[in-house]
């Protein structure tokens, strides 16, 4: 059992199954910061473009439900693109459950159109890449001043970063709180890229138990 404090970074709206298998294993988390997307109208620009495209690709799963809740309030058939491509685990599971042919998305020809939100890290999957933004994700306001009473009152040994996103919001909302020097916190991340990300941002103390922890993948599998 981990006996520790740990926060969970946010890099989306959805809770994340690192908090359910920390917490599973003894641990005690809190999510920081709390995040909201705010739905944005796809445009007849935004669906001549995709309608174009030989490739779409789902940078997160509310890109997923936003698209064809709102291709069906216009009652409009949708062509699938020759594929249909996701970047998350979350991504390809809704896929799948919608009986939708998808693979992994990585770099190659034909046209992309990528739908994700306002404050995506984008990665480069073809030579026309098209972002078409389906919602706009900031921080939910409402919980901020509850986060800043749990988190000062407490002692918080580790952060986890499950992306680069995650380590942007945590560090704007961390200062915007006033918390404190958040070097002082030891910090895990899932991959190494993520990991290299957080340190170039200034974490330098890597918690290694829980580092190892993330390495096994368990937590990928909890409920």
């Amino acid at each position: 059992m981990i006996n520790k404090h740990i926060i969970i970074a946010r890099g989306g709206e959805q809770r994340s199954k690192l908090e359910i298998y920390f917490q599973a294993i003894g641990a005690r988390t809190i999510s920081f910061p709390i995040l909201k997307g705010t739905e944005i109208k796809l445009t007849d620009d935004d669906l001549e473009k995709i309608m174009k495209s030989q490739r779409l690709i789902f940078l997160n799963p509310t890109s997923i439900a936003i698209f064809f809740r709102q291709m069906a309030e216009k009652q409009l058939s949708f062509k699938f693109p020759l594929q249909i491509e996701y970047v998350s685990g979350k991504s390809k599971k809704l896929l799948e459950q919608m009986g939708i042919p998808c693979m992994p998305a990585r770099y190659g020809q034909g046209s992309a159109s990528l739908l994700g939100h306002d404050q995506q890290k984008l990665n480069h999957y073809s030579d026309d890449d098209q972002l078409v933004i389906t919602h706009k994700l900031a921080v939910d306001e409402q919980y901020l001043e509850e986060m800043r009473i749990i988190l000062k009152k407490d002692c918080w040994n580790t952060v986890i970063f499950p992306n680069k996103l995650a380590v942007d919001f945590f560090i704007k909302y961390w200062h915007v709180m006033k918390l404190g020097d958040f070097n002082k916190l030891s910090f895990a991340a899932v991959g190494n890229m993520v990991k290299e990300y957080a340190m170039e941002q200034g974490f330098s103390e890597l918690d290694e138990v829980i580092q190892a922890l993330l390495q096994t993948e368990e937590w990928k599998y909890s409920m």
